[in-house]
């Protein structure tokens, strides 16, 4: 497919004005939020919670953790003497895949979970994890990658997320990106477990960005996130895919630039990958969503 063609087509979708800067609806408001969530969880996150995995790559001394999410189930055909078994798809961040040296790579439904339920009395179920992950495509504009691990057909596992067909970035609407930050890394936290967590935030604005080498247009949001969070999905209010939390590490050994300065609060946000980004890579693995999506949530559920 041609480079030009890959150029997304977000200007019928709002009347920004897109800049190489990114632009904030409001500057007093602009830093992200901070704070990653287990608890309380809105209807949304509730939704998609059991869809998220973290991607884990494994060595004796070493480990890596990004985020992956469901996105769709190839029923395989039945074969003697074994139960159906299935290919389950998730979305997760290209990087991780193109770094993962270990030799162990899977999909785990949790990480660090906890051995007892609130109640401190109940076993809790051990996290389910799916093995023998294997590459689909990586896409070569944006920092996603889809992957897939065979498994049981009747296996636990969450919906599919459904993704926004419209992929309409209005300003102010508010995102609930789900994953597994590195809490560790930030002190102010005071958080050293690393598990599943929330986040929420707004869309503040659009712009471009250089990776490997070429513009694509991006999401900035004020979800928090950190190393980890990596190939998360965010979500609307309505549980439906707006995009995928980005490498946001810039620098000139990554070749990945955002026009904004890390530095400055009022000037940093996330970067999410579009969802047209996410349904052009579906679409090539046969995975296809089209027309109207529906939300994860129970009618009785979406909000009023």
């Amino acid at each position: 497919m041609e480079r030009a063609t890959r150029a997304l087509d977000l200007k019928r979708c709002t009347g920004l004005v897109l800049r190489l800067a990114f632009t904030c609806a409001w500057a007093a408001q602009c830093s992200a939020a901070e704070g990653f969530f287990v608890d309380d969880k809105p209807p949304a996150v509730r939704a998609v919670w059991p869809s998220v995995y973290a991607f884990v790559c494994r060595g004796r001394r070493s480990e890596y953790i990004a985020s992956a999410f469901f996105v769709g189930k190839a029923q395989k055909e039945k074969t003697r003497g074994r139960k159906k078994r299935a290919d389950y798809y998730f979305m997760t961040a290209g990087h991780a895949i193109e770094e993962c040296k270990q030799p162990r790579r899977y999909l785990a439904e949790n990480v660090n979970q906890r051995h007892f339920e609130r109640d401190k009395i109940t076993v809790a179920t051990p996290p389910q994890r799916l093995k023998r992950v294997k590459p689909v495509a990586i896409d070569d504009a944006y920092d996603i990658a889809l992957v897939k691990a065979e498994a049981p057909a009747g296996l636990r596992i969450g919906n599919p997320i459904p993704v926004d067909t419209q992929c309409d970035p209005d300003l102010h609407q508010v995102l609930y990106a789900v994953g597994f930050p590195g809490v560790g890394k930030r002190r102010s936290l005071h958080l050293k477990r690393e598990e599943k967590r929330w986040s929420t935030g707004e869309i503040v604005g659009l712009g471009k960005a250089d990776f490997r080498g070429a513009e694509q247009l991006y999401i900035a949001a004020t979800v928090d996130t950190l190393p980890g969070s990596s190939g998360g999905p965010v979500v609307n209010d309505k549980g439906v895919l707006i995009g995928v939390v980005a490498k946001g590490a810039a620098g000139e050994h990554n070749k990945f630039r955002y026009d904004v300065d890390p530095k400055d609060p009022k000037d940093w946000q996330t970067f999410l990958v579009p969802c047209t980004a996410v349904l052009r890579i579906l679409d090539g693995a046969g995975l296809k969503q089209s027309g109207h999506q529906t939300p994860l949530l129970p009618e009785a559920d979406l909000p009023r």
